[in-house]
């Protein structure tokens, strides 16, 4: 299990095998990848539906927002962030997964059948945290060892970013629904609830039949066979090939680097890449808080006579198209120009609405300020997720993960406790464009550029304070 064996085949990983094939043949032979992650998608997207109530797209519930119910997701979510960081690396993950299934499930049934009460609601939200704190730690500590190098960005992006966008855009769908007087005899709250019983049927059948284990977990339990096996699976044709040979190599050789290192040595090394990664993703917690949401409505009911549906719609989808529309470029123009792209956009777009809002007579251009910075703020955003599966050494993975998600629910709910004056939106805007720029400029020189990367040098790239590959 010695490094200097793997060196020489080290970087043929990621550039001999299947590089010709294009790209629809490549996602059809990596299809099983997505699979084994499928359940968290569906949990995630549950979980980006309860991120959008709690930033303020909740007016259609029945039911008051109390400080109580404002903290229960995110309170849950800690939770389950801290119970997943002690099982990430020493349980199986299928368990975790079907148990993350079954409290997304249990939520939606009480959204369903208990809608009027409020103490149901609270606990349905508490259950929806904990499932998605859960199963995120795991999930995003493996996600990378489970996937290929070349599709790595596309299915890290694709699990957390992507689902959980979609998730805040279906909250926001069926948010704009309510919002207008239509006759409808199911209540709003009760729709979040049929929405959260699919995504948990969805999500247990998937991690009941097509969950696969980390290679990386099973080295490290020395079930080196049982490791070939789940190499087998998440790659069609399902045989052992010399290309799953390769990965285990290369799986080998990321397990020998990171065991040799002490304790002291991997939170050293994982530093650097905590405090990219926390800043990073704080920017993506500050571009969906009820201060946001605040200056929609506020923005929006002087534009329209009265508050129509049409702002929370295109709103949602301009977050998920910003997304959807870079997910592909991760694993080809690779994660840091387009982060630096989306980072400097956002910032400009948000310096520039907080110079208009409050301005009659721009009040249309400040809408459409805010709808691109959402479209920029989905753009900027998708590779977090990557980056989250990549920066951290193998022993500190799982809590340094854990810190970065804690941390951006903290973020999140901090300014979701109260509803801002105008003043305080403009304020909330300048600050926020503020940041966006701090980190595109030092994003130039700190960030750095892992595409087409094995886990060990992207591990290496990210330990440097700075970098300037693009």
């Amino acid at each position: 299990m010695a490094a200097d064996k793997y060196t020489p085949t080290q970087q043929e990983s990621c550039t001999a095998p299947g590089s010709n094939r294009s790209w629809l043949s490549r996602s059809h032979k990596n299809q099983p990848q997505w699979n084994a992650l499928g359940s968290v998608s569906f949990i995630l997207i549950s979980g980006g539906m309860s991120l959008a109530w709690g930033a303020g797209f909740a007016v259609h519930s029945a039911h008051l927002m109390t400080f109580h119910m404002e903290v229960s997701w995110y309170a849950g979510a800690t939770i389950g962030a801290i119970v997943g960081t002690l099982c990430t690396y020493r349980l199986p993950q299928q368990p975790v997964y079907i148990i993350g299934s079954c409290l997304v499930l249990i939520s939606g049934i009480l959204f369903l059948a208990c809608h009027e009460h409020h103490e149901a609601i609270i606990t349905a939200r508490y259950l929806d945290g904990l499932a998605n704190g859960l199963v995120f730690v795991p999930a995003m500590s493996t996600v990378g060892e489970i996937s290929v190098c070349d599709m790595r960005g596309l299915l890290a992006a694709t699990v957390e970013q992507l689902s959980c966008n979609t998730g805040i855009l279906m909250q926001l769908l069926y948010t704009a629904v309510w919002q207008v007087d239509w006759n409808v005899t199911i209540a709003a709250d009760q729709v979040h609830g049929v929405l959260s019983i699919v995504y948990g049927l969805v999500a247990l059948a998937l991690a009941s039949t097509l969950c696969v284990e980390s290679p990386v977990s099973l080295l490290l339990r020395a079930n080196e066979q049982q490791a070939v096996a789940a190499l087998r699976h998440l790659q069609r044709p399902y045989m052992v090939t010399s290309e799953t040979l390769l990965q285990l190599d290369e799986h080998k050789h990321y397990v020998a680097t990171n065991r040799g290192m002490s304790l002291w040595e991997s939170i050293r090394m994982g530093l650097p890449p905590l405090l990219k990664v926390l800043a990073y993703r704080s920017l993506n917690a500050l571009c969906l808080t009820l201060v946001v949401w605040s200056a929609l409505y506020e923005t929006a009911v002087q534009v329209a006579t009265h508050y129509h549906a049409w702002p929370y719609v295109i709103f949602g989808v301009m977050r998920w198209s910003g997304c959807f529309c870079v997910l592909l470029l991760m694993d080809t123009t690779g994660r840091k120009k387009p982060t630096l792209f989306g980072c400097f956009s956002c910032g400009s777009f948000a310096l520039a609405f907080a110079t208009l809002f409050g301005r009659t007579p721009h009040m249309k251009a400040a809408l459409g300020l805010l709808f691109s910075l959402q479209f920029f703020a989905g753009l900027g955003q998708t590779a977090s997720a990557v980056y989250l599966t990549e920066a951290f050494p193998l022993a500190i993975k799982p809590h340094y993960v854990a810190i970065v998600y804690v941390m951006e629910l903290l973020l999140r709910l901090i300014f979701c406790s109260s509803a801002p004056s105008p003043a305080g939106i403009v304020a909330y805007f300048y600050v926020l464009g503020g940041l966006s720029m701090a980190f595109f400029f030092l994003g130039i020189f700190c960030l750095p550029e892992t595409r087409l990367t094995t886990l060990t040098e992207a591990q290496q790239k990210f330990s440097k304070w700075f970098n300037k590959d693009f």
